[in-house]
């Protein structure tokens, strides 16, 4: 027989587990109990047209006849594009549309469709808060990506996909909650000239675990300023449309990293064109020249070095014919430290993971802070 004194106590533990589990006031549970909000009203930053196609596209749509079907086709995913916005709610979800519900063996789902979340902290300083994880295989996801929150009014930043596109992105916030655009001016859209990054599926994303961590976005937190992602996977041939679209955003600063999608061949045809184009019309801004980056396996597989090896050589070389011919803008970058010496940043010996990514940025922003 039970004693009395040890069912009060048993009666007692369990009122307090149940207080200690019921949601405190104002923590939504339920991505029902949230209100929504369409992100076209909050800021978009990071996009280099305003006359896109969809809302989230990164390509001007007057270019679009004179553009080849696949990059226009890559130019609708969304990557780099962040939604920047302030609320008090002491929970926030995410409702959103992908185009195509892209799927990759080698890439997480969280990288090729997710959208992930950061606050900025009192020190302006950008921390990762969570992710809003594309379960299912229906094409609209609903998600409350974090909970238990202060309820304090702070400035958040939303990245969207990589290798998908969205056409519609909503913020959900508790319903006594204000959301809106956001309060402090770091990061914020127009605030000053943008880099302009044009390159390969390693610009787009691939194959980073989430939006935030692709090397465009880790670079912009860290300079707090807008960076363009202009990366087309396996498409980034420096064709005379591109080198139109480059040079029609007005930047600070260009990047031109787009070799290992170019055969020594392509370079030959291409690259003097592209670069003088893009020179000629930004004279005055500087222009990074990046080498092909040493793959994993180059270090065993001799035609992959030696095919390397004679690209960057080659690259090299134009560099300083442009130099000669006085086109001061121009800078180089050499692939020796930007994956770092050991080939641990990749997935399959070429597309970085977040460490390659981190390492890629250190190396990057070390150039691009002089």
């Amino acid at each position: 027989m039970d004693h009395p004194v040890m069912n009060t106590m048993k009666k007692s533990l369990f009122l307090l587990l149940a207080l200690f589990l019921l949601p405190a006031p104002g923590f939504a549970q339920k991505a029902s109990e949230l209100k929504w909000t369409d992100a076209k009203d909050l800021m978009l930053i990071n996009q280099g047209y305003d006359n896109t196609e969809l809302s989230y596209s990164r390509l001007p749509v007057d270019m679009k006849p004179v553009t080849r079907k696949a990059v226009w086709e890559l130019g609708l995913n969304s990557a780099g594009l962040a939604i920047r916005f302030s609320t008090d709610s002491r929970s926030i979800g995410i409702r959103w549309t992908l185009l195509n519900y892209f799927i990759m063996h080698h890439m997480a789902g969280t990288g090729i469709r997710g959208i992930d979340l950061y606050r900025l902290d009192e020190n302006e300083h950008w921390q990762f808060i969570g992710t809003a994880i594309p379960n299912g295989k229906d094409t609209t996801k609903t998600q409350i990506v974090v909970s238990g929150m202060d309820g304090k009014d702070h400035d958040y930043m939303a990245y969207l996909p990589l290798y998908d596109g969205v056409t519609k992105v909503e913020i959900g916030v508790t319903k006594d909650a204000k959301v809106g655009q956001p309060h402090r001016d770091v990061l914020v859209k127009g605030q000053g000239k943008p880099i302009v990054f044009y390159g390969t599926s390693i610009t787009q994303g691939g194959c980073a675990s989430r939006p935030g961590m692709v090397y465009t976005s880790i670079i912009s937190r860290a300079l707090q300023k807008e960076c363009i992602n202009l990366g087309f996977s396996g498409n980034a041939r420096m064709d005379k449309a591109l080198a139109e679209m480059v040079a029609r955003v007005d930047a600070d600063q260009y990047v031109i990293d787009c070799l290992e999608n170019c055969t020594l061949k392509v370079m030959q045809d291409s690259a003097w064109f592209f670069l003088t184009y893009l020179a000629k019309k930004r004279p005055d801004a500087p222009i990074y020249m990046v080498e092909h980056i040493w793959f994993s396996h180059a270090l065993v597989n001799q035609p992959v070095h030696d095919q390397i090896a004679e690209k960057n050589a080659y690259w090299r070389e134009i560099y300083e014919k442009l130099r000669k011919e006085g086109y001061d803008n121009f800078r180089y970058i050499p692939a020796d430290n930007l994956t770092g010496p050991d080939g641990e940043g990749a997935v399959d010996g070429c597309h970085q993971t977040d460490l390659g990514f981190l390492r890629m940025s250190e190396e990057f922003l070390r150039h691009l802070r002089r």
